[in-house]
């Protein structure tokens, strides 16, 4: 068994011996380019998912408009048990659905995840 000074000398000798590799200065600099046009980039494409979110969130809202504008005809046909509006609603709400996903996944994050 080793005590602590030797196991000390030993981690103080290790740490003397080992030099590490730092990258070639065209790596970095092109690492550093490579970062730098990705914040350009996501700096560019920011004012498009503010708009996206934007024009969805109108969409949603004149949908919410339409259905509370038209909520007597809508009643009338849950009471008489008219099929015809499941599939509308149904793909009403896919069709959100899917706009919320894409939305939320922005070109950027496309990216990175690819």
């Amino acid at each position: 068994m080793t005590n602590d000074a030797d196991l000390d000398a030993i981690l103080k000798q290790m740490a003397t011996e080992h030099r590490p590799e730092l990258p070639s200065p065209g790596l970095i600099w092109f690492r550093a380019q490579i970062a730098r046009k990705i914040l350009e980039k996501e700096r560019i494409e920011q004012p498009l998912a503010v708009m996206s979110g934007l024009a969805s969130l109108v969409c949603l809202l004149l949908l919410v408009v339409f259905a509370a504008g038209n909520w007597g005809e809508i009643s009338g046909m849950l009471e008489h048990r008219s099929w015809f509006l499941v599939p509308v609603l149904l793909l009403t709400l896919g069709a959100s659905l899917a706009t919320g996903a894409i939305l939320l996944r922005t070109p950027a994050k496309r990216e990175k995840t690819s």
